[in-house]
């Protein structure tokens, strides 16, 4: 076995007798050789002491940091020779500068000669036999104008013959990164190259497999710090690696693969900090098909290239490859309509500005006569990359993108079926990842809502959304995450959640409230699945739901204001939902927990006809006259109580006014497709005539005598068996909506609801005379916020 040890794994302390121990118990049980990187920073050390001694500058600190990684093997005689060696080296770069002839990787080789010293002092003080050995005898390779090629013949035959006759007793300790050309001058092998040096040995070697030591558990479906869901993989393909790793996954790389892809040598990459880890094997097996992970490219750019004069002209791709290979440019990906009138593709950031140049230079006659109209590019791109085999996964990515208003200005699909690339803005990277990764893998998927109130319902809200938040994840593989609160003041904004202490934060917040603030602060976020629960009764909130649904956001509402208010404003903003695909959820409009909203859907979608809606359909008139009719107590003293249970609003008329009652009349009729205003609406005001009009409730009750007598004389006129309800009536044919006081059989089904109850009747031409029939708790903050939660939780399973 081949066993490579990354620079952090290196790291004095844990890491570091973790990594000690692995080789003890790994060489009792077979040959293997140990290749490592350079310890920790060293490399980046050893570019600060070539940058400070080559100008002449004081590089001494440094260099004693720099000694200060190998502390805890200070008796090593040929790792004090390297270093005796470096400062050497050093001293005469300072007094001769480039004609000194000393390379920057003559100085950066002294990181993994250093590091295989140091291992291999501390294997031997632990009674390992180990020996330290500079890959640069075996590892050969070719200067190729600016690239540094491996020489696999030479580096074959050199390898094999230097452990032709080793004792694999002993413990080869080799170095990673550095390698040498015919003239045994030295060259580095550029990023990974401690993993690729190791790939290279065990390919020559012919070893059983090759173990990447990291401080990672292993390759994620995702990167983890970017995406809280991903989860380790623990098997896959060379192919879907060498995919990942064209995608930026860091513990892999294309080079790396290769060599290991030759001879089918596995390839497990395990976490020196969690050494009994499983961790992620890659070989030609690769476990179960499927999508294995999401990744992600940045410092890209795309290139569009349109025009008319494109249509059905045959060689425009080969021109636009030629003239960027000339250049050293590679192209990432490509995608071209069939007629060839537009092609886009992706290059490195770096080379964008001069491939259009390039490409404007190339087509110069084209541009001036018009037949290509522009080649753009774009700046600020990201791929993510899906890679796995897939079937609809692709259909899933975009949905959920586009739900989230991001879009794709490319979408890529390879030959091999093993990835598929959408193009994007990289501002929308980090959200894209998770609404990607949470479409392809099905896993936890998350509402983030931010709460604008914070009165009985949004209070009660909030906690129950803390309070149960993990059986709601355990359950139906949901989250949702209360991101911000706002009250009338100021808000409270914190993308990973707020706690159980919300209201003190709230209390104590600088941040003034703004609605403008809190869309931009949600836009600018990397959350997905935006959702504003609104549960105020703010006509000022309801007047911004346009502002939320251009941002992207899904609203859940309360507030009545909207779906009650101006017809020409609502329509509006029901067309947008439309339009957009939005989500509107506002089931608590008027049946407080109760499916009447959804019913009435239901019933519209099956192509019956509603004729009639009819009900009690306040939960705090309800409880009034259920109580007022049966019982020998005062209207007022009733009044009190239903405000002290928190059933009525805080001044008890604004129930009393009817007006509570004939929006949600409104509300319902406009769900059935009725264009009506609420100035249609015939409400009759509880409030006695000689009482409108008191500047306050307290004004108000302090004459309670006239409202005892007021309903007292009511009361009493009332015929045996008969109760008091206050009804919301719509006759659909005639299109007449009322609200008014009526009495009742108290058998009936109206008269024969208790507490707080509303009922519904609903009657359709489908059901007669006979209605449909919903009754059940219509008021009080915990139903009223159970209701909203309901539809967080419905709008969740929409994602």
């Amino acid at each position: 076995k081949v066993l490579k040890f990354g620079r952090k794994s290196l790291r004095e302390g844990v890491a570091l007798n973790n990594v000690l121990a692995i080789i003890e118990s790994e060489a009792k049980q077979g040959a293997i050789a140990v290749v490592v990187s350079a310890i920790d920073d060293a490399t980046d050390r050893l570019i600060e002491l070539f940058n400070k001694a080559i100008k002449g500058d004081n590089y001494s600190i440094i260099l004693e940091e720099k000694k200060k990684l190998y502390q805890s093997s200070p008796d090593n005689n040929e790792l004090n020779q390297l270093l005796k060696e470096l400062e050497n080296l050093l001293e005469q770069l300072s007094k001769k500068g480039d004609k000194s002839g000393i390379t920057l990787n003559d100085i950066m080789a002294f990181g993994e000669l250093c590091s295989v010293s140091f291992i291999s002092s501390l294997l031997i003080k632990r009674q390992i036999n180990a020996k330290p050995i500079d890959a640069r005898k075996f590892l050969k390779v070719d200067k190729i104008g600016n690239s540094t090629l491996v020489n696999y013949p030479q580096s074959t035959m050199f390898c094999k013959l230097y452990f032709e006759h080793f004792d694999f007793k002993t413990v080869p300790v080799i170095t990673g990164f550095i390698a040498s050309d015919e003239l045994n001058q030295t060259h580095t092998l550029g990023r990974n190259g401690s993993n690729y040096s190791a790939s290279l040995i065990a390919n020559f070697l012919e070893a059983e497999e090759l173990q990447n030591w990291t401080t990672v558990d292993g390759i994620f479906t995702a990167k983890p710090e970017l995406v809280p869901d991903a989860r380790l993989i623990k098997k896959m393909s060379f192919q879907e690696a060498h995919e990942l790793a064209n995608f930026g996954v860091n513990v892999l790389h294309p080079k790396t693969i290769e060599p290991l892809m030759e001879k089918g040598i596995p390839l497990r990459i395990v976490n020196t900090l969690n050494k009994e880890g499983e961790g992620t094997l890659i070989s030609n097996n690769g476990g179960e098909s499927g999508i294995k992970a999401v990744s992600a490219l940045q410092d890209i750019v795309l290139i569009t290239i349109e025009g008319r004069g494109l249509l059905g002209k045959v060689g425009i791709d080969a021109r636009i490859f030629k003239v960027l290979s000339d250049q050293g440019i590679g192209v990432r990906l490509i995608s071209q309509a069939s007629s060839e009138r537009g092609i886009g593709f992706v290059v490195d950031c770096e080379n964008g500005e001069l491939a259009v140049k390039l490409l404007q230079r190339e087509f110069v006659l084209e541009l001036e006569r018009k037949s290509i109209s522009s080649i753009h590019l774009n700046r600020k791109m990201a791929i993510i990359a899906i890679v796995g085999k897939h079937n609809y996964v692709l259909e899933k990515a975009i949905s959920g993108l586009r739900r989230n208003k991001i879009f794709m200005h490319l979408i890529s699909n390879s030959i091999s079926g093993n990835h598929i690339s959408l193009v994007i803005d990289s501002n929308y990277l980090n959200k894209g990842l998770n609404i990607v990764h949470s479409q392809v893998f099905g896993v936890i998927k998350t509402v983030n809502v931010f709460c604008l109130g914070k009165g009985v319902v949004g209070s009660t809200l909030i906690d129950q959304i803390l309070e149960t938040n993990e059986k709601v994840v355990v359950d139906r593989k949901l989250r949702i995450n209360v991101v911000g609160v706002a009250d009338s003041k100021q808000f409270i904004f914190n993308p990973s959640g707020v706690n159980l202490n919300w209201k003190k934060d709230l209390q104590g917040s600088s941040q003034k409230n703004s609605l403008k603030t809190i869309i931009q602060k949600l836009k600018d976020s990397y959350l997905e699945n935006i959702v504003v629960a609104d549960n105020t009764a703010s006509q000022d909130v309801s007047d911004n739901y346009l502002q939320f649904l251009n941002a992207g956001f899904d609203i859940v509402a309360a507030n009545k204001k909207l779906n009650s208010g101006n017809y020409t404003r609502y329509k509006e903003v029901q067309n947008v939902i439309r339009q957009r695909g939005s989500l509107f959820y506002y089931e608590t409009n008027v049946g407080a927990g109760l499916p009447i909203i959804d019913t009435l859907k239901h019933l519209k979608e099956s192509a019956d006809t509603i004729t009639k809606i009819r009900g009690v359909f306040s939960g705090s008139l309800s409880y009034l006259f259920n109580t007022f009719s049966i019982s020998g107590r005062s209207f007022a003293e009733i009044l009190l109580e239903a405000k002290e249970k928190g059933l009525t609003e805080p001044d008890p008329r604004e129930d009393l006014s009817g007006l509570d009652v004939a929006r949600k009349l409104i509300i319902l009729s406009r769900e059935i497709g009725l264009k009506v205003e609420l100035e249609e609406v015939e409400v009759e005001n509880l409030i006695p005539q000689e009482l409108i009009g008191k500047a306050s409730f307290d004004s108000f009750i302090a004459e309670e005598h006239q409202l005892n007598r007021h309903y007292e004389a009511i009361k009493n006129k009332l015929p045996e068996g008969k109760v008091l309800r206050y009804v919301g009536d719509l006759d659909v044919a005639q299109q007449k909506l009322k609200v008014s006081l009526i009495e009742t059989d108290q058998n009936s089904s109206l008269g024969n609801i208790k507490g707080a109850d509303s009922i519904f009747e609903v009657y359709t031409q489908a059901y007669g005379e006979q209605p449909i029939v919903i009754q059940g708790a219509g008021a009080g903050g915990e139903v009223t916020a159970r209701g909203v939660y309901s539809d967080l939780i419905r709008m969740g399973r929409k994602y």
